[in-house]
C-alpha cells in the first residue's frame, strides 16, 4: 500500500476565529505507546455514560448562554474539536475496538482536498456497549463534516461544518446494594439489582455554521498585509430528555411535582448566533474585532427567550526567534496569543472573558517548550441553577451571582521525554450541587492547585519506564472532592523487528486515585452532586497489554483490571456505580493514504 512520509502531507487548524488561525502540519501520530488507552475512563463504569470530572483542567467555554453542562464530554464531539485541512492527497483512518459485554466502537477519519483549494473532512464515532450491571445499555453517535476553499487568488473563502452528538443510555441509578461486599464481589453482576428499572435518557444536539470571508485590499497572495471581512452564521439545537415508566414502584424520588405515574422530562434549547468581524493580518501578526449577537429559546415546560450582543476581539503575535537551520526547521519561535470577550447587551450583561495563550518553543526538534496560559472571567450561572421545571426537581429565582475565575496554567517540555506543569484556580461565588441535588453557592473564594509531571524512558533499547502524577490540593473539600493523587505507571517491552517492519510493545499499566469522597449521581437533572458516605480509592487498577504496528496498520490486546478478584471491591469512583471487572479488549487501527 501507499504510505506517504511527507511532514506536510496534512496541514489543519481548529474551530475559532477562522482568518487569524494559521494551519499547521500535523502528520498522523504513528506512535503505539498508547494505542491500549483507547479511550478515557468512565468514572460511572460504561463507555457512554456521564461521568463526573475528576482532575482539575484549564479552560472554559465562550460567554453566552447555557442551560447546563451535561457531564458528557468524553462523549461529544465539541465545537472546539472541529477541524479544517488542506492535504496532498486522500487520508483516512479507522478504527475497530472490540471487548467484553459486547463493547463496539468505530472511529472513522477521512479528510481529501481538491488542488489544496476545497477540502472535505469527516470524522465519525460509534460506540454501544452492555456493561456489566444491569441498566447500563449505552448508544453514542458523534459526526461532524467540515469543508473549507480559498479562491486561486486568495480574495475570498469560506470554513462550514455540520455537527451532531447522540447520546442514549440507560439510567439504572447504581446497584440497588449500593456497595459490594465480599460475597457479592463474586456473583454475576447482572443479577445484581438496579434501583432504576426503566429509565432512559437521550441527548441529541445538532448544529451547523458557515463562515464566509473575504479579502478587503487588492493584492497578490504574496502580499504582506491584508485586510478581511468575515461573517459568521450558526445555528444550534440542542435536546435533552428524561423517561422513567416506574417512579412509584422503584421509589427513587422523594417528590414528584408534575406527574405521579411517569416521568416525562424534557429540555430544548434552539440557538442562532450571527456575527461580523474586521481582521488585518501580516507575516507576524494578526488583529480582529467582531460584534456578535445571540437568540436562545429555552422550551421546559414554559418557553423563554434569551438575547446576547457581544463584542470580541483577539490578538495573534509569532516570532520566529533564530533563522532556520538546514534542516529547514526553526530552532527558536514565539507565539502569543490574546482573546476578550464582553456581554453589554442582553441576560448576561456584564460578564466578561480576558485569555491569553503564550508558548516559547525552544528547540522543535528536542519538542523543548515552555507556555503559560492565562484566563480571567466574570460569568452569568448556566440556565440550570437559578431555573429548572421538571418532575423530581423545581426551583425558581434563586438569585446566585456570577461566578468569578481566575485560572493560570505554567508548562515546561524539558524534551520528548520529561515534562511538568502547574494548575492555579481562584473561584468566586462557586456554584455546585449538594448532597441531596439541590444548587448552592459559596461565596469564599476556592482556591485549586494541580501539579501534573510525566516522564518516559527506554533502557538498554527496550526495557520501556513510563510514569504520569497528578498531584491536586483543594482550599475547601467541603464542596470540591477529588482525589489528591492520580499516578499511572508503566513497564514494558519495546523493539523494532524484522527490518523496521514490526513495532512491538509488552507490558503492564498500573493506575492508582488516592482515597476520597466521590460525587453521587443524580439522573433526573443529569448532574453530579455532593455525597460524605462512600469513600473511593487505593485501588490497584492494572491492566496487562500488547500494542504491535505493521505499517499502516496497528493492533493491540488488552485484559483490564486484572486484580478485580484479589484486590478488594473498592473500584467505584460513584457510588453505586462500579468500574468493568476483569475484560478483554481487542482493537485495530488502519492508515489508508490513496
Amino acid at each position: 500500500m501507499f504510505y506517504s512520509t511527507k511532514p506536510d502531507y496534512i496541514r489543519q487548524k481548529t474551530e475559532g476565529n477562522n482568518v487569524l488561525k494559521t494551519f499547521v502540519n500535523v502528520y498522523p501520530d504513528t506512535s503505539i505507546a498508547e494505542f491500549h488507552n483507547f479511550f478515557p475512563r468512565n468514572y460511572m463504569g460504561n463507555i457512554g455514560l456521564p461521568s463526573p470530572n475528576y482532575i482539575f483542567s484549564y479552560g472554559t467555554d465562550n460567554l453566552g448562554f447555557r442551560l447546563y453542562q451535561p457531564p458528557m464530554s468524553n462523549d461529544l464531539f465539541r465545537e472546539e474539536q472541529v477541524t479544517y485541512c488542506i492535504t496532498k492527497g486522500p487520508y483516512a483512518n479507522l478504527n475497530g475496538i472490540a471487548g467484553s459485554k459486547r463493547l463496539q466502537i468505530l472511529k472513522l477519519l477521512f479528510t481529501q482536498s481538491y488542488k489544496e483549494k476545497v477540502n472535505i473532512t469527516m470524522r465519525f464515532n460509534r460506540y454501544t456497549s452492555t456493561g456489566f450491571y444491569l441498566k447500563q445499555q449505552t448508544y453514542t453517535n458523534n459526526l461532524f463534516i467540515s469543508s473549507n476553499y480559498t479562491t486561486s487568488k486568495k480574495r475570498a473563502g469560506y470554513y462550514f461544518y455540520f455537527l451532531t452528538n447522540s447520546n442514549r443510555y440507560q439510567e439504572s441509578g447504581g446497584i440497588r446494594r449500593k456497595i459490594l461486599t465480599d460475597s457479592t464481589l463474586y456473583e454475576s453482576k447482572e443479577l445484581i439489582p438496579a434501583r432504576l428499572t426503566n429509565a432512559v435518557r437521550d441527548n441529541k444536539e445538532y448544529k451547523a455554521m458557515v463562515n464566509p470571508w473575504f479579502r478587503l485590499n487588492k493584492g497578490d497572495s504574496a502580499s504582506a498585509n491584508g485586510h478581511y471581512l468575515q461573517l459568521k452564521s450558526k445555528f444550534n439545537i440542542n435536546i435533552y430528555e428524561y423517561n422513567d415508566a416506574a417512579p412509584q414502584t422503584d421509589k427513587y424520588y422523594a417528590i414528584m411535582y408534575l406527574d405521579t405515574v411517569t416521568t416525562k422530562d424534557s429540555s430544548r434549547v434552539m440557538q442562532i448566533t450571527n456575527s461580523l468581524d474586521y481582521s488585518y493580518v501580516s507575516d507576524n501578526l494578526g488583529f480582529s474585532l467582531g460584534y456578535k449577537n445571540e437568540i436562545n429559546q429555552v422550551s421546559q415546560k414554559a418557553d423563554s427567550v434569551f438575547f446576547s450582543d457581544i463584542i470580541t476581539s483577539d490578538f495573534v503575535f509569532r516570532k520566529a526567534l533564530k533563522k532556520e537551520d538546514s534542516l529547514n526547521k526553526s530552532t527558536m519561535s514565539f507565539e502569543t496569543h490574546f482573546n476578550g470577550q464582553y456581554i453589554f447587551a442582553g441576560a448576561n450583561t456584564g460578564n466578561y472573558k480576558l485569555e491569553n495563550h503564550s508558548s516559547l518553543s525552544i528547540n522543535k526538534r528536542k519538542a523543548q517548550k515552555l507556555w503559560l496560559n492565562v484566563l480571567y472571567e466574570n460569568r452569568s450561572p448556566d440556565y440550570i441553577y437559578n431555573y429548572w421545571v421538571s418532575n423530581h426537581f423545581m426551583w425558581f429565582n434563586n438569585g446566585f451571582k456570577p461566578q468569578t475565575t481566575l485560572q493560570a496554567k505554567l508548562g515546561y517540555n524539558f524534551n520528548r521525554s520529561l515534562g511538568l506543569s502547574l494548575l492555579y484556580q481562584d473561584i468566586s461565588n462557586y456554584l455546585y450541587f449538594d448532597n441531596v441535588a439541590m444548587p448552592r453557592q459559596v461565596v469564599t473564594p476556592i482556591q485549586n492547585v494541580g501539579v501534573t509531571a510525566n516522564y518516559h524512558v527506554v533502557l538498554f533499547k527496550h526495557l520501556g519506564i513510563s510514569l504520569h502524577d497528578i498531584v491536586q490540593n483543594t482550599s475547601n473539600s467541603n464542596y470540591v472532592s477529588v482525589p489528591s493523587n492520580i499516578a499511572t505507571a508503566k513497564l514494558f517491552f519495546t523493539g523494532i523487528f524484522y527490518k523496521n517492519n514490526l513495532q512491538l510493545q509488552i507490558g503492564g499499566q498500573l493506575q492508582y486515585y488516592s482515597s476520597f469522597y466521590p460525587y453521587a449521581y443524580m439522573p433526573a437533572t443529569q448532574s453530579f452532586h455532593l455525597q460524605d458516605q462512600s469513600t473511593a480509592g487505593e485501588y490497584p487498577f492494572l491492566d496487562i497489554y500488547l500494542n504491535a504496528r505493521i505499517r499502516p496498520v496497528n493492533v493491540f490486546i488488552k485484559v483490564e483490571n486484572v486484580l478485580q478478584k484479589s484486590s478488594g471491591n473498592n473500584y467505584f469512583f460513584v457510588p453505586g456505580y462500579y468500574q468493568p471487572d476483569m475484560a478483554f479488549r481487542f482493537g485495530l487501527s488502519w492508515m489508508f493514504f490513496d
